[in-house]
């Protein structure tokens, strides 16, 4: 998929980001309208994710990239743990095996709450930077912020293709 947000930081770009973001919540709930509990739990394909699972995925990256972006704000530099969204958190929290509308309820307040803090920042705030240990270069409160809500976007087509072809 194409890069629909470049990397530059710009104000049309920032836009875009807190729209893409803003967006996810919607069109998440929208793609899960009319399924069944056990439907959002079945795997969309052979050794493929269910909905539940893809927004648990969507969870454990949200919170791996906020927590950085709040470092990013109240620190100079931090050097982030090397803990990886799936691997780590993924296994501690098991956030997969919650019920689906308690799952959407708790993206929808944590969305809610990163976008509070996104849409106060000024243009340097947006600037400052992670570091993370495999990395050389650090990483802005934007390029963390794109990097999740294009992530997400990459998630929300693919899961319209998929239950385009299982169950509508």
């Amino acid at each position: 998929m194409k890069k629909q947000v470049s990397t530059e930081q710009t104000d049309a770009n920032i836009k875009e980001v807190i729209r893409l973001l803003a967006e996810t919540p919607e069109k998440l709930e929208r793609l899960s309208r009319g399924l069944s509990e056990e439907q959002l739990h079945r795997p969309l394909g052979a050794g493929e994710r269910s909905f539940t699972e893809v927004l648990a995925h969507l969870l454990h990256c949200e919170a791996i990239i906020t927590e950085s972006i709040q470092l990013a704000l109240l620190k100079d530099e931090p050097l982030l743990a090397g803990i990886h969204a799936e691997r780590d958190l993924g296994k501690l929290l098991r956030l997969d095996l919650l019920p689906f509308p308690e799952l959407s309820n708790y993206f929808i307040l944590r969305r809610k709450i990163l976008l509070c803090v996104l849409n106060s920042l000024d243009d340097k705030q947006w600037s400052r930077c992670v570091r993370e240990e495999e990395k050389r270069r650090k990483e802005s409160v934007y390029w963390r912020a794109r990097g999740q809500a294009l992530h997400e976007l990459e998630h929300l087509l693919d899961l319209a293709n998929k239950l385009q072809k299982s169950y509508k």
